[in-house]
């Protein structure tokens, strides 16, 4: 087992920084609001910016505008009248998109942009007076959210986009400063549509000296999302907030899409550093679902499709390492496919075991955490001993309760093993360092000769 240990150390020297992902970048970058144009004495002018943290690989983005109704909608960004822009950010680049002003009367709607690899996304709203800049204001961008809550006034905006095909239901709740309930409404929006009013707006029986705060939840369904944005305005002023789209849980739809494009994109740099070669992993080999079975259950075909049950990631919960442990794996049977392998795998005899050590290699090549492969496994086999929760054939093993009870061991020897190697030294004690500094030192990526405290 040492020689495949030997594999690692390129893939532990090279990860540390590989991915300089800022907080929030992603692959789905939603923008709830958009706004432009107007008569000359109030103008709009929205503006998309997207920066792209990687070193080495260029980003390609869709950025797709929609209107209230959830149809289409045509703005100049630049290079004309269109609904669906694409472009590429150049490593550590940037990009602006920024809309011309040209409608007589004031456009909004909504934005989605997908790109191939994480991007950090700003959008900007700068408001003018006859040709004279007023205020700009700045939003990131976000993810859909079940609950939204905010700081709120009278005149507080609050845009709202329902991203499902079908019409949807929202409640917004008024509570006052001390938390009494003050108001509350419905808004119900049609497929893919948007709407933005002030809260007076929505909520006409509060005063206009009202103070407190708002939340805004699906009405149709408990598990229902959507997405919100909300400004500030007291007095004349207006200014940005901060996101209150509830951290957990999570957009699991999304957190999948991230992971898995963030692996693919590394996966070139993984197979060269396993030194594997025949194996060519990309958008055009492989493609992903996300199933709603309500099974835990994760597989990889034979025709280059990734399959991850929603009731997977849902089990991983918030850790987008152990996901990003799952996707690996399941990459990792796509490439034995590839390389015509269907009992035995490509590094190590055992398939699952081989699979294993390409999920370790992901995690490293890709900047996830190494140890996140055994907390998968962990949550696996503890969650086997409930009948009918985990699938009898979990990934198509005959006995996956066995298989798991001992492939996290094999990790942790191989981790080590690798760091014990002289060429690895330096790199495992920086990573733990910075990553796990209070671990014991008998953990693995740790170093004897590390004196460091």
């Amino acid at each position: 087992m040492q020689r495949f240990a030997v594999f690692l150390i390129v893939m532990i020297a090279s990860c540390f920084g590989q991915y300089t992902d800022p907080d929030g970048a992603h692959v789905d970058m939603y923008f709830p609001q958009l706004a432009d144009g107007g008569p000359p004495a109030q103008q709009w002018q929205t503006s998309f910016v997207f920066v792209n943290p990687h070193s080495s690989l260029t980003a390609h983005v869709q950025l797709s505008l929609f209107g209230n109704d959830g149809k289409p909608l045509g703005l100049n960004l630049g290079a004309g009248l269109a609904s669906v822009y694409t472009f590429s950010v150049l490593p550590g680049g940037s990009i602006t998109l920024r809309s011309s002003v040209t409608s007589a009367v004031t456009l909004t709607g909504w934005a989605l942009a997908v790109a191939d690899i994480p991007l950090q996304a700003t959008v900007l709203y700068r408001y003018s007076a006859n040709g004279v800049p007023q205020v700009e204001v700045s939003a990131p961008a976000t993810l859909p959210s079940g609950q939204y809550l905010s700081p709120a006034t009278h005149d507080l905006g609050i845009a709202l986009v329902n991203i499902y095909s079908v019409q949807r239901t929202f409640a917004i709740n008024a509570f006052d400063s001390s938390g009494s309930f003050k108001g509350s409404n419905t808004v119900s929006l049609g497929p893919l549509s948007h709407t933005s009013l002030t809260l007076g707006q929505l909520i006409p029986a509060i005063s206009t000296a009202f103070s407190g705060s708002v939340q805004i939840v699906s009405q149709s369904n408990p598990t229902d999302q959507f997405l919100a944005w909300t400004l500030n305005s007291d007095r004349g002023l207006i200014a940005s907030l901060p996101s209150g789209r509830l951290a957990w849980p999570i957009s699991h739809t999304d957190r999948i899409l991230l992971v898995y494009k963030k692996l693919l994109a590394a996966s070139p740099s993984v197979f060269s550093g396993l030194g594997i070669s025949g194996v060519n992993l990309n958008s055009q080999t492989v493609s992903l679902t996300v199933s709603t079975d309500q099974v835990i259950n994760a597989f990889g075909h034979s025709n280059g499709n990734v399959q991850i049950n929603l009731a997977l990631s849902e089990l991983v919960s918030d850790s987008p390492s152990e996901l990003a442990f799952v996707v690996g794996h399941e990459l990792g049977h796509i490439a034995q496919y590839q390389r015509g392998l269907t009992v035995g795998g490509i590094l190590l005899p055992n398939r699952e075991q081989d699979a294993d050590l390409i999920g370790l290699s992901y995690l490293l090549g890709a900047g996830y955490d190494p140890y996140a492969g055994a907390g998968l496994l962990g949550k696996l086999y503890t969650a086997t001993g409930q009948a009918g929760v985990v699938a009898s054939a979990f990934d198509d093993l005959i006995d996956p309760h066995g298989s798991f009870n001992t492939r996290a061991d094999t990790m942790f020897t191989i981790l080590s093993l690798a760091c014990l190697q002289p060429s690895a030294a330096a790199a495992c004690a920086t990573y733990k360092s910075v990553v796990h500094p209070h671990l014991p030192p008998s953990a693995p990526l740790f170093q004897s000769n590390d004196s460091r405290p």
